[in-house]
């Protein structure tokens, strides 16, 4: 019996958490889980992480203090602009996602192993966009809707071992939940699909090594997870014959990335603390060309309609980020921090679609944390400056429905955080 009632929990509770997962700043992954990584651009490799451990490094799990709970999460305000070629433009619609963190870690008695656990948004993305314009050339004056959501949440549990004195090991293992929705000018031409969700595992693997008193460094791999969406359901408009609804839906072609990691952290005085990160986010090999497969149509549909194949291609290049960051102790109390992100974006001008859309690439962040007897209350805001690109593909608007298209993504995101050590 318990052992089908933990993975049911589990399932559960990835379920719940999923809805809440929003936009992301480094391709569909946030910069940072935590305030205090947020707080310095997501520069946090190398840098002692505590209960965030478990999202970040596995091996700076080792730095918890014998035993610690972080509840916190962020709010993301994106804010969108699509200018189609001859059209109008069209702001996105008003957004706010929540995203949570929740972690546990300690030490395993007086062993060299710390061990934790906790449940943390990965990422995602989505736009609201109202009465866009479908296609000036074909369909002079016609409006319509473009939305999309894609979160994905992870369950880690993680262990982490001191080798010796300067080097410690750690290990997580990620079972994911995700889900995807997104209308596709459904009021006309095109179609909405809803309830796409798959369950996913991968693990990363970290190390961290204190070269002296000054520098330390880290290093971080991550697995790529391959999601298979199912379980869909797809409503196609066929015009006068009107809307028809598919009971088996898929998605394939969608993969969260391998990633590598390397870090460094110099204390340069008993107060102040620099980080440097570089990490490669293989997008590639994972985002190239996403198919919706629907079939087991509710009503009849016109002849050679009873299976539809809906291809998307993305082809979204390599990511290569920069994350700079710094900490600095005013108080035995109160500590400040700034951090500077950039990462290109993964989404190639030929496909670009203001239907899933990642275009953001440098980010400014400030962050503090006020510590309070065995307290800590962490903040930290990001700020992704506005990155505005045109898709310069396929000329025909009947193969590329959004060539010459403007997008611009800016971004606002709020983090906090509480932790309680004991």
């Amino acid at each position: 019996m318990k052992k089908r009632v933990l993975p049911g929990l589990i399932a559960v509770t990835l379920m719940l958490f999923t809805p809440l997962t929003g936009w992301a700043t480094n391709g569909m992954n946030m910069i940072g889980t935590g305030a205090v990584s947020a707080g310095m651009g997501g520069a946090d490799v190398a840098v002692p992480a505590g209960c965030t451990a478990i999202a970040g490094n596995p091996a700076q799990l080792a730095t918890t203090c014998n035993r610690v709970i972080s509840v916190g999460g962020a709010l993301m305000f994106p804010d969108m602009e699509d200018a189609p070629a001859g059209g109008s433009n069209v702001d996105n619609e008003f957004q706010v996602f929540p995203v949570p963190f929740i972690g546990y870690a300690q030490r395993l008695g007086t062993s060299r192993w710390s061990a934790g656990v906790g449940i943390f948004a990965q990422g995602g993305m989505g736009v609201d966009f109202k009465d866009v314009e479908v296609n000036t050339a074909y369909y002079p004056g016609m409006k319509d809707d473009l939305m999309s959501e894609v979160g994905f949440v992870r369950f880690s549990p993680t262990v982490a071992y001191n080798v010796s004195d300067r080097l410690t090991m750690g290990a997580s293992l990620f079972a994911g939940y995700a889900t995807i929705k997104y209308d596709f000018f459904p009021n006309t031409i095109g179609h909405k699909v809803k309830d796409l969700s798959s369950f996913t595992f991968s693990g990363r693997f970290g190390l961290s090594y204190q070269i002296n008193d000054q520098w330390s460094v880290g290093a971080t791999y991550t697995s790529e997870s391959s999601i298979d969406f199912d379980d869909g359901e797809l409503t196609q408009n066929f015009g006068p014959m009107g809307k028809v609804k598919y009971d088996d839906v898929k998605m394939d072609g969608f993969t969260w990335p391998r990633q590598v990691e390397i870090g460094a952290a110099y204390r340069a005085t008993p107060k102040l603390l620099l980080a440097l990160d570089l990490s490669w986010i293989n997008w590639s090999s994972a985002i190239k060309t996403v198919t919706v497969t629907a079939s087991d149509p509710n009503g009849p549909v016109p002849p050679g309609y009873e299976k539809l194949k809906v291809p998307f291609e993305m082809d979204w290049d390599d990511q290569f980020v920069v994350a700079i960051g710094a900490e600095y102790e005013l108080t035995e109390s109160f500590t400040v921090r700034a951090g500077y992100n950039y990462g290109n974006t993964p989404v190639t001008n030929v496909n670009l679609s203001p239907i899933f859309p990642a275009l953001v690439e440098h980010h400014a962040t400030v962050g503090c944390t006020y510590t309070w007897k065995q307290w800590d209350f962490d903040f930290a805001y990001e700020h992704a400056f506005t990155n505005t690109e045109t898709n310069d593909g396929d000329a025909n608007p009947m193969t590329n429905p959004f060539y010459g298209s403007e997008v611009s993504h800016t971004m606002d995101t709020f983090s906090f955080m509480v932790s309680y050590r004991f």
